[in-house]
């Protein structure tokens, strides 16, 4: 691994790396990192990133929970020059992280985060729908809403509120996970098509089975699904996984770090299969210490650079194989 700060002639010339032959350049790359912090750190700008995505409190304007991390963040990624996307989900306010908003709650959570930083923003208006909250903890989204028989028509229905609170904006229809099985995930995607008005120019995927799997599969069936082939399909959350359930890739970190490496050049290889992908967020920059049950960071918390970091910069890509 390579130290952060060896020689000031490192970083300039990180940043002055030309894209090789080899890179996807039919897709905007960008990151989704909840940390302010990414954004001046000196590693990032050589990635040449030009979209950042943050997951917000549907409520994050108005509830205490959260708004000085995330005012923290949209500032750095402003000053950054990034094109913002916002993933809303639920509320972080104790007592609240399991409720679903009704329709009129939400549309009115929205002005309110509108009114207070304004409009310029792309929107997912709920993020990865089909996750469910394990009991006791906040990761994952109200039972409402990740199950299809329910929140279906409750996600296409914020869908339709994001779009006129956002009047203008690009607003995904649906932000949604692929998972081991994408059986449930096409069954979810289906019902939520019956519901949805219009015909949406923008749909958000997470295709970490597939990219850490060396696969196609699940993304493809996805994108078929959607069935639009005018349609845009942003990957709002891919990359290559070091850590998952606080289990190591491969069993140990030293392996983990080549798995997450080859799974992002199995992800840029995705907009050259499927030119309806045109953005890939990469999740994510920071890693996360040992003690955290997920990692999928491009540098370690000591500033040193993973190899899936070189991956990114030079935009390497490799077909998926299974």
């Amino acid at each position: 691994m390579r130290r952060l700060f060896r020689t000031a002639l490192l970083v300039t010339a990180l940043a002055a790396v030309a894209l090789p032959a080899t890179a996807s350049a039919s897709a905007t790359v960008g990151v989704s990192d909840q940390q302010a912090s990414t954004f001046t750190n000196p590693l990032f700008a050589p990635l040449k990133m030009k979209v950042a995505r943050y997951i917000a409190p549907y409520d994050v304007a108005t509830a205490g929970t959260e708004k000085a991390n995330f005012e923290a963040w949209l500032k750095a990624a402003k000053a950054a020059h990034q094109t913002i996307l916002i993933s809303f989900e639920h509320s972080r306010d104790a007592g609240q992280y399991s409720k679903a908003p009704s329709v009129a709650t939400y549309t009115k959570a929205l002005k309110a985060f509108k009114k207070k930083y304004g409009s310029k923003f792309d929107v997912t208006p709920w993020n990865e729908v089909n996750v469910c909250q394990a009991k006791g903890r906040q990761e994952g989204q109200p039972s409402k809403i990740c199950k299809s028989s329910t929140g279906a028509k409750l996600v296409a229905q914020y869908y339709s509120a994001a779009l006129k609170v956002f009047k203008g904006r690009k607003v995904t229809a649906i932000d949604i996970l692929d998972g081991s099985n994408v059986g449930g995930s096409v069954s979810y995607l289906r019902k939520f098509k019956k519901y949805v008005k219009g015909h949406p120019k923008y749909w958000g995927l997470h295709n970490y089975s597939d990219t850490n799997r060396g696969s196609y599969s699940r993304t493809s069936r996805l994108i078929k699904t959607i069935g639009d082939k005018k349609a845009q399909v942003w990957l709002t959350e891919t990359g290559g996984q070091l850590r998952l359930r606080g289990v190591y890739a491969g069993g140990s970190e030293a392996t983990a770090e080549t798995k997450a490496a080859t799974a992002l050049k199995c992800m840029f290889s995705m907009p050259k299969r499927y030119k309806q992908i045109t953005r890939l967020y990469v999740y994510q920059f920071n890693g996360a210490p040992a003690s955290n049950d997920f990692d999928a960071g491009l540098i370690n918390i000591d500033n040193t650079t993973r190899k899936g970091y070189a991956v990114v910069q030079k935009r390497q890509s490799a077909t998926c194989h299974a």
